[in-house]
């Protein structure tokens, strides 16, 4: 202990900072393949999702530049996701990259991240050097870096990692039809995750959980004080729009809670259901399997794997970042079907859906919205 504190007033005398970890995580998912854990000169973090498709094709590139590199620069994979998305995503999409979690957004919101994918790389100091899309960044340019910043420290110094637990990594009984558990995280990001053949999990706060059971845009509920992340689990035979509208209002009553309903005018997507389902696709057109994300999504156009047309027009909202006024879901089932569409320019998007007989205007109408508030 002494000869630390010796050391550590000779590096102050001498002018030379104590460099502290540059990065707190919260969750070591995968080590990196590629580089060792060794003194590096540059750390590039890229920020991704597992719904985020260009992310995919970012991580091959980076993995090139990682390979490249690797005797100065280490590259880690951060994500705001729960392990139970993480972890099956890389079993499909094998990434030999380093990967971690930061399940509090700590370093997204440190780095002021906005769109995905997203690069920022830093020097052993913790100085940013570089930010923007990681598909820009050129190995001319790492070398560049590389031979401004010759300070050298190691990944365990560079890094720390908090240790955060939630309730869904131990194995959970489910008694009753639903579970709503309220975890130690803020402002998580929200997912629905098929757990295993009779579970599926909801992550995110009350009114993201709200908008899915009722199968509406975010936008229509207003909770004050609404930032932090709860777990909702339900039964998979429960997974109808009729049961998880009586879920949500068992919910209410659980957490004494009342609602009050309101009507506003904005703009609007108008859609129409076709008569039947023969222009839908099955359900084998996708197969991404249990415990993945249901849906992909990149920057113009998402796809999504066995869920309904209710979920699918729901996703629509909430990428569209229009609320929809279904005219006709007396027309709709309970069926689930494989979806591809734009969402991004709406003659695209009216294309898309036309294809599945589905009409859509978009126009400024009335439509509702909810004040949740407490007892």
């Amino acid at each position: 202990m002494k000869k630390k504190i010796i050391l550590s007033s000779c590096l102050i005398l001498l002018g030379i900072p104590l460099l502290r970890a540059q990065l707190t995580m919260s969750q070591r998912i995968e080590y990196s393949e590629l580089a060792s854990p060794k003194d590096k000169k540059l750390f590039f973090i890229d920020y991704w999702a597992t719904w985020c498709a260009p992310c995919i094709t970012v991580a091959s590139y980076l993995t090139t530049l990682q390979e490249q590199f690797r005797d100065d620069l280490y590259v880690i994979s951060l994500t705001q996701e729960s392990p139970d998305v993480v972890k099956p995503f890389l079993q499909k999409h094998h990434s030999k990259l380093a990967v971690s979690i930061d399940y509090e957004g700590e370093n997204f919101k440190k780095h002021k991240v906005r769109a995905l994918p997203y690069g920022v790389l830093l020097n052993a100091q913790g100085e940013v050097l570089w930010k923007g899309n990681p598909a820009n960044i050129t190995a001319n340019m790492i070398r560049g870096f590389l031979s401004k910043n010759a300070r050298t420290v190691p990944i365990y110094d560079f890094l720390k990692y908090s240790s955060y637990t939630t309730d869904n990594e131990v194995d959970i009984v489910l008694e009753g039809d639903y579970k709503l558990i309220e975890t130690n995280l803020r402002k998580s990001s929200f997912s629905v995750i098929e757990r295993n053949k009779n579970i599926t999990l909801i992550r995110g706060n009350l009114s993201q959980i709200f908008a899915y059971l009722l199968k509406i845009n975010q936008k229509q509920i207003f909770i004050e004080n609404d930032d932090i992340t709860y777990e909702l689990l339900i039964k998979n035979n429960l997974n109808s729009l009729e049961n998880e509208k009586a879920i949500f209002h068992l919910l209410l009553k659980d957490l004494k809670m009342n609602m009050f309903e309101k009507s506003t005018s904005g703009r609007v997507f108008v859609v129409d259901l076709p008569e039947n389902t023969s222009k839908y696709w099955d359900n084998n057109q996708i197969g991404w399997g249990e415990q993945n994300s249901k849906f992909l999504i990149d920057d113009t156009q998402f796809s999504a794997d066995d869920i309904s047309v209710f979920d699918f027009i729901y996703k629509l909202s909430e990428l569209s970042e229009a609320p929809i006024v279904l005219k006709n879901s007396r027309k709709s089932s309970e069926q689930l079907f494989d979806w591809e569409v734009h969402y991004k320019f709406f003659d695209l998007m009216k294309s898309n859906l036309n294809d599945f007989g589905i009409t859509v205007d978009e126009r400024t109408e009335n439509y509702p919205i909810y004040i949740i508030e407490r007892i």
